[in-house]
């Protein structure tokens, strides 16, 4: 009897060793519609961004593997991602850590601030530090080889300007593109340090991005690259709808091919099987498979 108890209170401070980074939590959407329920974390060691994450990361890991990593900037370049976090919420729920710019808000006080680029590099930083760190809750369980850069808006402004990093493997443009204008520190010389695929995410002709957006597709030549056109989205496309609307689906997708290398995912882009998408057209180019 006494050997059981010991042995339960060692397992009972290992789970509070696991979750003492975590100062509060958020659900949104029960959790998502994916295998594993998400939860929104502010983390202590990472004040100024929040981590959407399976709350069983255990299981996550034990069906999935260790797990690839979206690090996400912002529309407006700010210092929150509550507009977006739906879609968050969402791709973490079916096996993924993003690590978004701005501080956990439980509710939208439309207050915000803006940020800049070098924060993306300091989320990758932090992800890389964390699967290091023994006595944390993600040691061992990232893909550090499996890292998206996405952003909204100004937030892909940020994407680009941090696209030379090594460590993003494919970037993800949400109603953003750089076109011939220079924004938070990127412009149209930024798309020669694409080092990776790239996704432009955009909603039509009312998306004051998109024409920004289809000039990009059209000049990137060196990457495979692909031009995802909700036709009816405008410029918030699907970031308020549940689950993160067509959207989230749309991202997941990509990341299902492109991160875990779920080749069936792939005929929504080389075949343009938009049999799931209503009111989409889809462009694509560089891709050898």
């Amino acid at each position: 009897m006494i050997r059981r108890l010991i042995v339960s209170c060692f397992l009972c401070l290992c789970s509070l060793a696991t979750y003492s980074q975590i100062v509060k939590t958020k659900l949104i959407d029960n959790g998502g519609n994916g295998p594993y329920k998400a939860i929104a974390v502010s983390e202590k060691t990472l004040p100024d961004f929040v981590v959407y994450r399976p709350e069983n990361l255990k299981k996550a890991v034990k069906k999935e593997g260790t797990l690839p990593i979206l690090v996400f900037a912002n529309g407006a370049c700010a210092n929150t991602s509550i507009t977006h976090e739906k879609v968050l919420s969402e791709i973490a729920s079916h096996g993924y850590i993003v690590v978004a710019i701005g501080a956990l808000k439980m509710s939208n006080d439309e207050n915000w601030a803006s940020t800049e680029a070098q924060m993306l590099v300091d989320a990758m930083d932090w992800v890389v530090n964390q699967n290091e760190n023994e006595s944390g809750d993600y040691y061992q369980r990232l893909d550090l080889s499996k890292i998206a850069a996405g952003g909204q808006s100004c937030g892909g402004a940020q994407v680009m300007a941090v696209a030379g990093d090594a460590r993003i493997k494919t970037y993800m443009m949400f109603n953003s593109g750089m076109g011939d204008m220079t924004m938070a520190g990127a412009s149209t010389e930024s798309l020669a340090l694409v080092h990776g695929s790239v996704i432009y995410i955009v909603g039509g002709e009312e998306d004051i991005a998109t024409n920004n957006a289809r000039l990009d597709y059209e000049r990137i030549n060196h990457v495979p690259v692909t031009f995802a056109n909700m036709l009816d989205g405008n410029h918030g496309g699907t970031f308020n709808e549940q689950y993160g609307g067509a959207f989230a689906r749309m991202a997941l997708h990509w990341l299902d091919w492109q991160l875990k290398g779920a080749a069936d995912q792939s005929a929504v882009f080389l075949e343009s099987d938009l049999s799931d998408f209503k009111n989409w057209s889809m462009d694509t180019k560089n891709f050898t498979n």
